[in-house]
């Protein structure tokens, strides 16, 4: 039997939510979800889950990453507790706990520490990327002071040890999703993998379970266009960044910086590159206006992943069109520093951030889906 402990509900505050103790268990904040089914009980049961200090229960849940934080729930709370923006705590908190070295903790927890190991980790990539780069002015002139192939070394050490964390915390995650809560498991069906594979590609294809949070004819979105609703803005992202991500891998595989426009790597970038800075720039501006009580409480890890892509955009297309112009002045070597070293980041920070979630949530759809087949 479980043990107990109101305290935790002090300790999961420490990553942003607000006084979910003022939640009476009405109720009302599941029966407003679209998302939620019989197989389902959130935001409702993981309040009484943080109240009660129930730390596996939350971990070991697929429903934390059901919900999409579309904002319904927060909108109809009686007593203001802000059951949407609980459910991002808790994931920020279980991201936190699959990864073993604690780090992500002292990220999500404490905002002065987070700015100093990026910008830490900021100049250790500059110092490795000038390594790759030795025809640089500037490289040629730093190693003239520091030690090549000290600085080169220990790039390819924290490339190393953040792959290995990476697969250490997604290896954390299915461990705790797996569990049965004392249950049997269940037959499943022959093929059933392939039905729940099919399901998960279907979602992050579609988005089609986020689309129904922005379907009630009372709500915020239902007038808005397809192209502006937080579905689709996170769609953009997502794909924009993984667009990116492809193009990059071809380019570094075909050993061809593809200095044509035409090239079909390069046309896979940029097209890649609008989505994603069209996407973090709307939910950007969202944040700014405090649109919806979704986008009125973001934390500085938000802030600073958001600005990172729409950064690294940005950088990404001033060097693609120096490239093509043949531009080699020192100002478009700097920018290309700056645009390397935050995609870097954004890659290297992948386990230790709520970027993690464009892993876990696939996985966890998936077990659910399989949960539903058996």
């Amino acid at each position: 039997m479980a043990k107990v402990n109101p305290a935790f509900a002090e300790e999961l505050q420490k990553y942003g939510t607000a006084d979910f103790k003022a939640c009476y268990s009405c109720g009302n904040c599941t029966a407003v979800c679209n998302l939620t089914d019989e197989n389902t009980n959130f935001p409702r049961m993981y309040i009484r889950y943080g109240m009660l200090g129930l730390k596996n229960e939350i971990l070991d849940s697929k429903d934390l990453w059901m919900c999409y934080a579309c904002g319904d729930c927060t909108a109809t709370c009686p007593r203001q507790a802000i059951p949407g923006d609980y459910m991002a705590t808790m994931r920020r908190y279980a991201i936190a706990h699959y990864e073993p070295t604690g780090l992500t903790r002292l990220i999500f927890k404490n905002n002065p520490w987070y700015i100093a190991i990026i910008m830490l980790l900021a100049v250790i990539l500059g110092f490795f990327l000038l390594t790759l780069k030795p025809e640089m002015s500037v490289s040629r002139w730093i190693f003239q002071y520091m030690p090549f192939e000290i600085i080169h070394n220990i790039g390819e050490v924290i490339f190393a040890l953040t792959g290995l964390l990476m697969l250490a915390g997604f290896w954390n995650m299915v461990k705790h999703l797996s569990h049965y809560n004392g249950d049997k498991p269940k037959k499943r069906p022959k093929a059933a993998w392939l039905k729940s594979l099919k399901y998960v590609v279907n979602e992050l294809v579609t988005m089609k379970r986020y689309q129904t949070c922005d379907n009630e004819e009372d709500g915020f979105w239902h007038q808005k266009h397809n192209l502006t609703r937080p579905w689709f803005v996170h769609w953009s992202i997502m794909w924009g960044f993984i667009g990116l991500l492809l193009a990059t891998i071809l380019d570094f595989l075909l050993k061809d910086p593809a200095t044509t426009v035409w090239w079909p790597s390069r046309i896979l970038g940029t097209v890649s590159g609008l989505f994603m800075m069209y996407g973090a720039g709307l939910a950007l501006y969202y944040r700014m206006v405090k649109i919806t009580d979704t986008y009125a409480n973001s934390k500085l890890a938000d802030w600073v992943f958001l600005w990172s892509l729409w950064i690294t955009g940005l950088t990404g297309f001033w060097v693609e069109v120096v490239v093509m112009l043949g531009g080699n002045a020192p100002v478009n070597q700097v920018i290309f520093v700056i645009h390397v070293i935050m995609a870097m980041e954004l890659v290297l920070l992948f386990a230790f951030s709520k970027f993690a979630h464009a892993l876990y949530r696939p996985v966890a759809l998936y077990m659910y889906h399989q949960n539903i087949a058996a």
